[in-house]
């Protein structure tokens, strides 16, 4: 069957039968999102799309697999996870974000869009879903002069829902912060830490990527912004340094402030937070490291001469450091605790969520991977099933302050074997 004609009978079968998901996206996070949606079917029809066209194709392959591949279960007992319907499809095609006609005509034909593209990208791709008229999942949700609440009232036009940063963080721990606010009346103060760590660290900075290293070089330079006595303000990243210890194997580590409060830099002293964060988890002295080589200027932007040669000192750093920060294994593991403090029924109370999850060997998936590809493939779903209720932008911690709703995505990320725990004190 050509593509016309799948199309043509999707077109006869009607939305309500077909339901179709475009992956923008097949780096390190879109793959692990089209898999996640072919292999729980959340949707019928996944397209992967890419400017590299092999890249789209390898991970659309990757992703039908799974319609037809049944696994056993990580903990090894040999029970086989139900495997989807070998019916459901998935295809991958080429597309330059840049071509606005041809994004727009691409996102007409789905009824969600999952962004795993570039952050600079966030403003072109947001625009081109609303005037494609389809609801819009992004991981990131948030770029330098961007502001997503900007384009409320458009989406509430448009019939168009708008989810920012539905991955790990910001994503999940919005979500459970939004609910620990939720439990309290009111929330007064909130930390919100999370970190992907390799399993077996290696010097020099004990960290391995397991996403862009530019993404990774923006965390320590761009300020993060976190609320103060209610208010929100900027703090330099790499700030705010304590000691947190988390179940072994991780064990010891610290954490520091960096940007990915997301869109609960607005609505955080909105719901009631006085103080507020997110701090990245690395493990002891990474942070004095990386904040020496800011303050030699190696992460700067400003170009140097170098025997009548301009350089950007970033742009040598990032290469000198991506060799060496691939060096090992791939296996990783992802920390996250949030932590929601206030007043319940007139006393101190403390609301703590905790996710400690480990690489996927028989699958080959990092951590990091499944805990943001995974999480935005269950939000879509949440959309594609009417969950999130009317459009306009729909920041998680508003979502998910909903009972039901956050019992749901904690059911969903368990069937995944990502499992949340809750403790309260007080």
């Amino acid at each position: 069957m050509t593509e016309a004609e799948q199309t043509d009978e999707d077109d006869e079968r009607g939305l309500e039968d077909v339901s179709k998901v475009f992956v923008l996206g097949a780096g390190l996070m879109g793959p692990a999102v089209a898999s996640d949606l072919v292999k729980h079917r959340i949707a019928d029809h996944v397209i992967v799309a890419d400017i590299d066209p092999a890249r789209a194709a390898e991970a659309a392959r990757a992703a039908q697999e799974c319609a037809v591949r049944p696994r056993t279960d990580r903990q090894g007992t040999g029970a086989a996870a139900a495997a989807a319907p070998a019916e459901v499809r998935c295809e991958g095609m080429a597309l330059d974000l840049r071509d606005r006609r041809a994004l727009v005509e691409a996102m007409r034909r789905v009824d969600v869009v999952a962004g795993a593209y570039p952050v600079a990208a966030v403003r072109e791709v947001t625009e081109a879903a609303l005037e494609a008229g389809v609801h819009l999942c992004d991981l990131t949700g948030s770029a330098e002069g961007f502001d997503i609440f900007d384009y409320d009232e458009e989406a509430r036009r448009a019939g168009v829902i708008l989810v920012p940063g539905c991955g790990l963080a910001p994503g999940l721990t919005n979500a459970l912060a939004g609910q620990g606010a939720s439990r309290l009346e009111p929330p007064l103060r909130g930390v919100l830490y999370v970190g992907g760590l390799p399993q077996d660290p290696r010097p020099p900075l004990g960290y391995r990527l397991v996403f862009s290293i530019e993404t990774l070089l923006d965390e320590y330079v761009a300020p993060s912004l976190i609320v103060r006595d209610g208010v929100t303000i900027e703090a330099p990243a790499l700030d705010g340094l304590e000691e947190i210890e988390f179940p072994e194997p991780v064990g010891r580590c610290e954490a520091f402030y960096t940007y990915g409060l997301g869109t609960l830099a607005r609505t955080g002293p909105e719901m009631g937070f006085q103080e507020l964060s997110e701090k990245t988890v690395r493990y002891p002295g990474h942070r004095d490291k990386v904040l020496f080589l800011r303050q030699c200027g190696l992460l700067s932007q400003q170009p140097v001469p170098v025997d009548g040669v301009e350089v950007v000192p970033r742009r040598l750093t990032a290469a000198v450091l991506t060799p060496l920060l691939r060096q090992g294994d791939e296996a990783d593991v992802s920390v996250l605790r949030v932590v929601v403090e206030g007043r319940k029924a007139g006393r101190t109370a403390r609301v703590t969520f905790e996710m400690v999850d480990f690489y996927d060997r028989e699958a080959r998936v990092t951590s990091m991977a499944r805990t943001t590809g995974y999480t935005c493939s269950i939000i879509i779903g949440m959309v594609l099933r009417g969950r999130f209720g009317g459009p306009g932008v729909a920041p998680l911690e508003r979502v998910f302050a909903d009972a039901d709703r956050y019992a749901e995505l904690r059911e969903e990320l368990a069937r995944r074997d990502m499992v949340v725990t809750e403790r309260t004190d007080g």
